[in-house]
């Protein structure tokens, strides 16, 4: 699996691997499930869609040699990070103004996944409003590159905030320019909907939990209730694992390895947000939750 080396913030990663917080009655931590492979991210867009795929390919591969990528990951990381107030190197474009262009891209996201799309007022305003009506900005890097693409190829941009599980529906059933940008692993699954850009950021799977429990693996998990959000890697991973055939994939080596949750009492808890989740785990209706690792790192630090 090609993987892209992400410089993730100094401020994120100083010292250790598992962060923690004091929140409520338990602290919490956040562990890479080492008994699974890193994935892969990309930008999806419109199946058969080579015009958009080479638009976006063309903005991910040279920021990703150039260094541009790195740059932008590890502004958003400290952007995203409440206690933070990061100044943008030389040169890191962050504001885009494409109103005087008359065709328009449609952006499909949904903004609780930071450092790749959050709610900040540094962002590029939503369009739909949310659910009341009310306006907010999006920023993050996958707002950052749609904000690129759009400008490159003369567009306004029109960001749709919408629930995860629905962002691959909802760039199907665009009808003009569009793409999906989510922190979106490449898998066989979504890749049968729509296609992929080239890989521009790798992320480990983690386990938020309580730091006396300390959960390193996958594995770990059963006999728990796993939250997860509705639709992501960490859902369908966990929801794989707790089937007889359990969750599959080939490691470096060319080998199957399989993780298997047999435990009856194993459960999958969906949610819509993460912030749902990290809510629930408070409260003790979950034992952890299964999600990306720098998402969760913020998640925990600005609890």
């Amino acid at each position: 699996m090609k993987k892209v080396a992400i410089m993730v913030s100094s401020l994120l990663l100083a010292g250790a691997c598992a962060f923690a917080c004091a929140c409520g009655e338990i602290e919490l931590t956040a562990n890479d499930a080492a008994d699974l492979m890193q994935e892969d991210f990309g930008i999806a867009v419109k199946k058969g869609d080579t015009e958009m795929k080479a638009a976006v390919d063309a903005v991910v591969d040279q920021w990703v040699q150039d260094g541009t990528m790195d740059k932008y990951f590890n502004y958003y990381s400290e952007l995203a990070d409440e206690n933070a107030s990061p100044t943008a190197p030389d040169g890191l474009k962050l504001s885009w103004d494409l109103s005087a262009n008359t065709e328009t891209l449609d952006m499909y996201t949904e903004s609780g996944f930071a450092p790749y799309e959050f709610v900040h007022s540094e962002g590029y305003p939503v369009s739909d409003g949310g659910a009341g009506g009310d306006a907010y900005n999006v920023a993050g890097i996958d707002v950052a590159i749609a904000c690129q693409v759009a400008e490159n190829l003369n567009c306004k941009l029109v960001i749709h905030d919408v629930a995860f599980d629905t962002i691959i529906t909802n760039l199907d059933g665009a009808t003009g320019k569009a793409l999906a940008a989510a922190g979106l692993t490449i898998n066989e699954e979504r890749a049968q909907e729509v296609d992929f850009s080239s890989i521009y950021s790798s992320s480990t799977l983690s386990i938020v939990c309580d730091k006396a429990k300390n959960y390193t693996k996958l594995a770990d998990l059963d006999g728990l209730k796993i939250g997860v959000q509705e639709g992501t890697s960490g859902d369908l991973i966990a929801s794989a694992a707790i089937k007889p055939e359990g969750h599959s994939y080939e490691n470096d080596d060319g080998e199957t390895v399989t993780v298997k949750l047999t435990s009856d009492k194993t459960e999958v808890v969906p949610y819509k947000t993460y912030a749902a989740a990290l809510a629930a785990l408070q409260a003790g209706k979950i034992d952890v939750i299964f999600m990306d690792k720098v998402p969760a790192q913020l998640l925990i630090k600005n609890a």
